[in-house]
């Protein structure tokens, strides 16, 4: 890893570390209310308190409205509505944090109190307050295929499953903070964010100024899993910042990172399949209502699980969202296929079970393979999508020949990874049959469980991913592309993949992921897009500046065509005769030009080709089993043993991947066992706002040695044929808990699968089963 040494010597600089010569520094007042309009800010105080600075509040705010896509959120940094307890409604500097803190409880808000709307439910209900001006409700979401009326007809059972999925806070360990400097009319912001092009964007649009005036500087978070994008705190910074005409910092504190920033989506998944007796699905058909909270807009979690299931004959899968007032809910990683899939993966284990079939084989006998159609294409609802969709002949007839065919899954699937795990993780034996533990001791029951989970390789809306490398005159390279520095290990396989194009040895790259006056725009680490569409960037740029260096070889040393010669391990050479003339790329690029009788000096590499467009044919797969232990006197659910399969194509860096895998599989643990946020009932706040309340896995909690196991396909766009993976080593461990869970104690469970839940689930079952 390129920044190991920096992590264990403590060295590696995170906002928090951050300062600047007169900087100040800032805390925020937050509404105590759910929904709430400002009448009118009081300052006074505040402001005669020694060291206070000054405070900004909605009056000296623009109203224009910036949006964060993936982040999920839209409106003002403040306009004077507050929308969920805990929301932003003014600002205070002051010299120290604890004066700023003081100076903010000494802020006076006058508030009208409105109506919440604390449940998508209740969103949606007849003379429900809006939340937003547009109103509460998006248009539904729909994926839909085949005759569902037919399928229903022909299926000799229907089963349903109804599933409250809760809301999982990111719970990231280290804290962020945001530093906003302004020199003249440009602002420079540092800050812990894996999306450092959204964050320009959402600043610029904040505060109503050119994208030339913005420069960002993203620093590592620690950990994100979606939470530091670009986020409301960050623009108020800024804004404060300009108002006072000083360097500002805000920090914030673990209660504010868990309650007020953003969390996952609380979700409801009702849904009904179809199945016959030889075990076809004939139909398969979901509602799914979501809440995006206080700012967000999304009418779509991003559901690839129905491509995983795509072979049904028929489906039909309906998104609903609606605003509330909770904290804003946005994308958290393996969003849609975490909660969604579970659901899916659900109802085909009742169908399974009511066949008599192993949840394996009924995976491996439905699940979607290569060369088949993808079911979801993530932006159908964009004309140019939906028209490419609708005619993908004259599409294809617009785009390079060499791309794979559009709206089919072009590699990869979940086959291979199922049949080696099943036969390294022993299932064959392990397995006794649904709703049966292998092993009975007393109250302890013992059981295994296999889910399996899909996600896109990176999405184009919005616009493309670039990078360039840059080659000195030494022959040393820099690599720009704006990746997040979050833990997925994007710093050093991004090095390895230039690296191998541009034909020099890794040691001579050094990378810039998060500084956005050198970083091309990027979608930044979100949606599994790093490996995938920013490598595929990577590479392009590195073969350009690999292009232009044989060039000024060709021509000024060795008198041939550039195509005759090649680079390997920092020396340029005839590809015929590799050892009789080399040299340095320092040499090539320092000889004198005959052309302009002076050096080559540097070299600037682009992308020089369009990325296929990704969420059309591409995915990638997990699929894990487990082992559980359920004691049925005391509901206590232990995880024994654990093997998690990924295909991501080729493996780039197995430790990168394997830390990706089980992190995912750590973390999909927790939301299947612990992991919920509680809302006030009455004014939304979360009640369990940090570690102390909210539950995540320890590492005594999760099996050490959990094996991994890596699929072979391999991808022909990715970076030699690797693809996404970030996100589907989150979505199987869901489905696979549950499962052992039911296998073990004879009935499903809700999320999460606390004590209490289990105790409660077994009261309704009627007796203690087995």
């Amino acid at each position: 890893m390129r920044d190991a040494r920096e992590k264990v010597s403590g060295r590696l600089r995170y906002a928090n570390d951050l300062a600047l010569a007169g900087m100040v520094h800032g805390a925020l007042v937050r509404s105590p209310h759910a929904h709430a309009k400002v009448l009118r800010v009081d300052a006074t105080e505040a402001l005669a308190l020694p060291g206070v600075v000054g405070v900004l509040t909605h009056e000296d705010t623009p109203r224009t409205v910036w949006d964060g896509c993936w982040f999920n959120y839209r409106g003002p940094a403040l306009d004077g509505h507050a929308r969920f307890a805990g929301d932003e409604v003014a600002a205070v500097a002051a010299t120290t944090p604890e004066i700023a803190r003081a100076a903010a409880a000494l802020i006076r808000v006058e508030y009208e109190v409105l109506p919440a709307v604390l449940t998508a439910e209740a969103a949606g209900a007849t003379g429900a307050e809006p939340v937003r001006d547009e109103g509460n409700l998006r248009e539904p979401y729909v994926a839909e295929w085949g005759d569902l009326a037919a399928g229903e007809a022909e299926a000799d059972h229907i089963l349903h499953a109804v599933i409250d999925h809760p809301s999982q806070q990111m719970a990231t360990i280290g804290r962020n903070a945001c530093l906003a400097d302004w020199e003249g009319d440009r602002v420079t912001v540092w800050t812990g964010s894996q999306t450092p092009s959204e964050l320009k964007t959402g600043l610029a649009m904040a505060l109503d100024i050119p994208q030339s005036k913005v420069r960002v500087q993203a620093l590592p978070t620690g950990s994100s899993f979606g939470q530091w994008w670009s986020n409301n705190f960050m623009m108020i910074t800024a804004l404060l910042a300009r108002k006072i005409g000083r360097p500002v910092k805000i920090e914030l504190s673990n209660a504010e990172c868990f309650a007020t920033v953003k969390r996952r989506h609380k979700e409801l998944s009702t849904g009904r399949i179809g199945v016959t007796e030889d075990g076809r699905i004939t139909f398969l058909e979901i509602d799914h209502v979501m809440d995006n909270g206080g700012y967000g807009f999304k009418n779509d979690v991003g559901f690839f699980c129905v491509d995983n299931w795509g072979r049904a004959e028929s489906g039909r899968c309906t998104v609903r969202a609606a605003s509330t007032n909770l904290v804003t809910a946005g994308c958290m990683r393996g969003v849609g296929d975490v909660t969604l899939g579970n659901c899916v993966e659900r109802l085909c284990d009742m169908a399974a079970e009511r066949l008599g079939l192993d949840p394996v084989e009924f995976r491996l006998s439905h699940q979607l393979r290569t060369g088949e159609p993808l079911r979801h294409i993530m932006g159908h609802d964009v004309p140019e999508v939906a028209q490419a969709r609708s005619d993908s002949k004259a599409f294809r007839a617009k785009v390079p020949a060499d791309w794979p065919e559009p709206f089919v899954l072009s590699s990869g699937s979940t086959a291979e990874i199922l049949r080696e795990g099943a036969a390294a993780f022993g299932w064959d034996q392990r397995f006794v049959g649904w709703g049966k533990p292998n092993h009975c001791d007393g109250e302890i029951r013992r059981a295994v469980g296999v889910g399996t989970g899909i996600h896109c390789c990176g999405v184009e809306l919005e616009g493309g991913t670039a990078a360039t490398v840059r080659v000195n005159p030494d022959g040393s390279v820099k690599l720009h592309a704006s990746v997040g520095r979050h833990g997925s290990g994007a710093e050093t396989t991004q090095v390895q993949v230039a690296a191998e194009a541009l034909g020099v040895t890794w040691d001579m790259i050094e990378m810039e992921t998060g500084d956005t006056d050198s970083c091309p725009w990027s979608h930044g680490s979100i949606a599994s897009n790093t490996m995938y569409r920013t490598g595929f960037a990577t590479v392009s740029a590195a073969k350009d500046a690999k292009r232009q260096i044989l060039e000024v070889a060709a021509r000024n040393l060795f008198n041939c065509d550039p195509d005759d010669l090649d680079i390997r391990q920092n020396l340029v050479h005839r590809r015929t005769r590799p050892d009789n003339e080399r040299y340095t790329i320092a040499e090539v690029l320092n000889a004198v030009r005959s052309d302009a009788l002076g050096q080559f000096s540097t070299v600037i590499g682009r992308p020089t080709e369009a990325m296929p467009p990704s969420t059309t044919f591409a995915r990638h797969f997990a699929a894990h089993f487990v082992e559980v232990e359920a004691d049925v006197g005391t509901g206590e659910i232990r995880l024994l043993d654990y093997l998690a399969c990924q295909d991501s194509g080729t493996v780039v860096n197995p430790h990168v991947l394997m830390n990706q895998v089980i992190g995912g599989a750590i973390c999909g643990a927790g939301f299947a066992l612990h992991e919920e946020l509680h809302f006030h009932p009455e004014t939304g706040a979360v009640m369990n706002d940090g570690f102390l309340d909210y539950k995540v896995l320890r590492s005594a909690d999760f099996p050490a040695r959990t094996q991994v196991i890596f699929g072979n396909s391999h991808d022909s766009v990715g970076p030699y044929g690797a693809r996404g993976a970030g996100e589907a080593p989150i979505a199987a461990p869901v489905p696979a808990i549950c499962q052992a869970v039911f296998n073990a104690i004879g009935c499903w469970v809700d999320l999460p699968m606390t004590p209490e839940r289990v105790i409660a689930a077994l009261d309704r079952l009627g007796h203690t089963p087995h």
